[in-house]
């Protein structure tokens, strides 16, 4: 179970992120909306401990260290962090080499097959094509196989082939029981990978629940941005 308790965040005395709580148990699929600079980033940072937040506690499964958190996280941010001049097998050789518990061959093995990156395993990372750079960026970090994974925007500008593929891929990760937080601007997206919404405007929660929820709420909430995104997600 995750817990946020009243967790902020200043930029130079700035409130990005305003004294957040919520709640979250393993097997949900959450996904984090807002407007361009509701805090979506900066809250899904200080779930995968690259943040420390400047108030308030980040509870997951009764562990409060952060280092001890982060051996449980898969973080995937919205750049690319891949070694661009090495091929993908020397790629999943070097990220297995810094994981935090060992990885075997086989657990590599499966997710290269999983995404479809067999055939690509000597190939530089330079020469694949987005889609599958974005798929590389997001096994790399599920080697260790955690238990909570926060994806930011992972299909960002690649095609609709491969967007779907990340999207089923997800799908068959998270059966297993995963926690997710996953932002997106695709509503599609949204919908067939997520059950529940945390949605922020200006750094604070408006909506925190499932699905089925939002409908409801979209109509009593004075969020014309929130109703807005609702409107064409739910209906």
């Amino acid at each position: 179970m995750l817990v946020v308790n009243k967790v902020s965040k200043f930029y130079r005395k700035k409130s990005v992120v305003k004294a957040i709580s919520f709640s979250m148990n393993q097997g949900d699929r959450i996904a984090v909306l807002g407007p361009n600079g509701a805090g979506k980033t900066t809250l899904l940072e200080m779930l995968a401990t690259v943040l420390k937040p400047d108030g308030g506690v980040i509870q997951y499964n009764n562990l409060t260290n952060e280092q001890e958190i982060r051996k449980k996280v898969g973080y995937v941010p919205q750049d690319l962090a891949l070694f661009t001049n090495i091929t993908v097998r020397e790629q999943l050789k070097f990220w297995a080499q810094m994981s935090p518990k060992a990885v075997s061959q086989a657990k590599i093995t499966e997710l290269v097959m999983l995404v479809g990156l067999t055939e690509k395993l000597n190939e530089k990372t330079e020469h694949l094509s987005g889609g599958m750079k974005r798929k590389l960026n997001i096994i790399l970090s599920l080697l260790h196989d955690p238990d909570l994974i926060i994806l930011d925007e992972p299909t960002v500008g690649i095609d609709i082939q491969s967007k779907l593929e990340i999207i089923e891929f997800m799908k068959k990760i998270c059966d297993s029981g995963k926690l997710l937080f996953f932002s997106s601007h695709d509503l599609q997206e949204i919908e067939q990978l997520c059950n529940k919404i945390v949605y922020l405007e200006e750094g604070r929660i408006v909506f925190s629940g499932t699905l089925t929820e939002a409908r409801a709420a979209a109509k009593q909430i004075g969020s014309t941005s929130f109703a807005t995104m609702m409107k064409y997600l739910l209906e």
